[in-house]
């Protein structure tokens, strides 16, 4: 692949014409051309046929029930050591987030609908590479990794251990390995959007969808900061309140973990991550003043 093109032999294979790069925070998409028709491109980021499979049959069975999916178009090919596959192109674009507020309720009110079809999938267990919030929190690698960055980052170190050990904190006594769970979007953002004249015409990007608490859907919808939409969310399908006290450690966990595993690989701590573990919201409860 040159320059973020596909290379002739992928073109070939799959009989398409490149219009335009979309982009793609993991998987790569281009926008192409099938006999007149728009289709998506896709080069999957993973290499695995399992975590790859999970997300053609989840988009299968999303799009059973009645939402504007994207399934597959055919099956994955492998060219040059990566999965590339054609899927069907979703019109519409994102919502407006002129009225940040009025747009994050809605999306919340969306959110709440779609768990409460997600919950009705049934023979999806875990996603391969995933695990659900407390086993993250219950990894004892977890606290190999800060130690052993802590003379490179003291600082960044003593505040991923401090709210890594809350987490652990807050979520003891609450028995979620018995809790239910669903299948997650994992990124339900407004970039993963669409609308044309006023309805929903696409939900975009499963890349990050696995088996977790419906209140890890909040970790990148919410950031600790957008309360908008878990209000909105609690106003059609009410929290319980072991979620309403989950709510911040799965979103910790989310962090902590990442942060952990770009140690692992040589990266640094990054501002981002130790800005977005120091936000505090009113809906953190014991933990909403001020980290010191």
């Amino acid at each position: 692949m040159m320059d973020n093109i596909p290379t002739d032999e992928v073109t070939e294979k799959f009989g398409v014409r490149v219009i335009a790069p979309l982009g793609g925070t993991h998987n790569l998409h281009w926008l192409v051309d099938s006999g007149g028709e728009r289709l998506v491109l896709r080069r999957w980021w993973s290499t695995s046929s399992a975590n790859i499979d999970y997300e053609l049959r989840l988009l299968t069975s999303v799009a059973a029930l009645g939402w504007p999916v994207a399934p597959a178009a055919q099956a994955p090919i492998k060219i040059g050591g990566q999965f590339w596959c054609l899927f069907p192109y979703l019109p519409g674009e994102p919502p407006s987030v002129d009225d940040r507020i009025l747009e994050q309720r809605a999306r919340g009110r969306l959110m709440a609908q779609f768990h409460d079809d997600l919950a009705k999938l049934s023979g999806f267990g875990q996603r391969d590479g995933w695990r659900r919030c407390e086993k993250i929190l219950d990894d004892p690698a977890l606290d190999d990794v800060l130690f052993e960055q802590e003379r490179k980052q003291p600082e960044e170190i003593r505040i991923l251990r401090w709210h890594l050990e809350r987490a652990r904190e807050r979520i003891a006594g609450l028995k979620l390995q018995t809790r239910p769970g669903i299948v997650i979007h994992g990124d339900f953002t407004p970039w993963n959007l669409r609308f044309s004249q006023g309805r929903l015409s696409g939900i975009l990007d499963f890349d990050l969808s696995h088996w977790n608490h419906r209140v890890a859907d909040f970790a990148l919808s919410w950031r600790g900061m957008h309360d908008d939409i878990v209000l909105a969310y609690d106003e059609v399908s009410p929290l319980e309140p072991e979620e309403w006290e989950l709510l911040t450690p799965a979103w910790w966990a989310w962090l902590i973990e990442g942060a952990c595993q770009d140690i692992s690989r040589g990266i640094l701590v990054d501002e981002w991550t130790i800005k977005h573990i120091l936000r505090r919201s009113p809906l953190m409860g014991r933990d909403s003043a001020e980290f010191r």
